[in-house]
């Protein structure tokens, strides 16, 4: 079996995507579109780190005809204008990956006075219609409070990814963890979606899903740094989702004790 989590692996995902023959959505389209219940695939990636790896990937689906949406931090190596126009010029839904409550160590009214000034240095490079919270694993605030008391549709905001979706009448899978299906290293990236009636651990598991199972909207969540080319890059990535994944664990465990996040 070929090395999973690598851009030739995620090519062979795309590639049974597009034979499906079914609707492949970005956030917009599918909130736009009123959720629809039948078969579809809603392709979502949240740029953590790189933005070269969610370009290369963006590149891969613009050749097999998909648009995703691809949401971004406000970092040195991630908010890079050229690279954002680019993801836009492909065809892809770009949105703003907030994380500004834990920035400010639970201040609202610096936190939503940041996002406010954030969300604008993104629309002065491209627009933007839906957001989506960064999970920031390590902090004891959760972004998506952020929302307790302010409305994110008054920034001419259509939705919040995880707030704004309907879990329940879908499959959702994300690659956090480095497998599909790692609860355990998953502190803040979960929803209470359809559960798969077969195991979907690897790659492979999935697109067997796709093919053979799946009925319902499927929305698949990816942080392309994850999706490497060349066994260098493939064992250095390899090595640091495992470090990460303890610490998280550990993370996880201490915010149970304490009950915060």
């Amino acid at each position: 079996m070929s090395r999973d989590f690598t851009l030739a692996k995620y090519a062979r995902l795309c590639q049974a995507i597009q034979q499906l023959a079914c609707p492949v959505m970005t956030m917009c389209q599918f909130l736009e579109a009123g959720q629809p219940r039948h078969m579809l695939v809603v392709l979502r990636h949240d740029i953590d780190r790189s933005l070269a790896s969610a370009v290369r990937m963006a590149e891969l689906e613009s050749g097999y005809g998909i648009r995703a949406t691809y949401y971004a931090r406000v970092t040195r190596s991630v908010f890079r204008p050229a690279g954002l126009k680019r993801l836009a010029q492909l065809g892809h839904e770009v949105g703003y990956h907030y994380e500004v409550l834990a920035r400010a160590r639970g201040d609202h009214q610096k936190a939503i006075q940041k996002f406010a000034e954030e969300l604008a240095l993104f629309r002065q490079v491209i627009p933007v219609t839906t957001i989506s919270m960064h999970g920031s694993p390590l902090s004891p605030w959760n972004n998506l409070d952020l929302w307790q008391t302010v409305d994110f549709a008054a920034y001419g905001l259509l939705g919040e990814a995880y707030l704004s979706v309907d879990y329940s009448e879908l499959h959702y899978f994300t690659d956090t963890g480095r497998t599909w299906d790692a609860t355990r290293y998953n502190i803040r990236d979960r929803v209470a979606s359809r559960h798969s009636p077969t195991p979907v651990h690897s790659t492979d598991d999935l697109i067997s899903f796709l093919t053979g199972v799946a009925d319902r909207p499927v929305l698949l969540n990816t942080h392309p740094n994850r999706w490497t080319t060349g066994l260098l890059a493939w064992s250095t990535n390899a090595t640091a989702d495992w470090l990460i994944n303890q610490v998280k664990w550990l993370a996880a465990r201490f915010h149970r004790k304490f009950n915060i996040g």
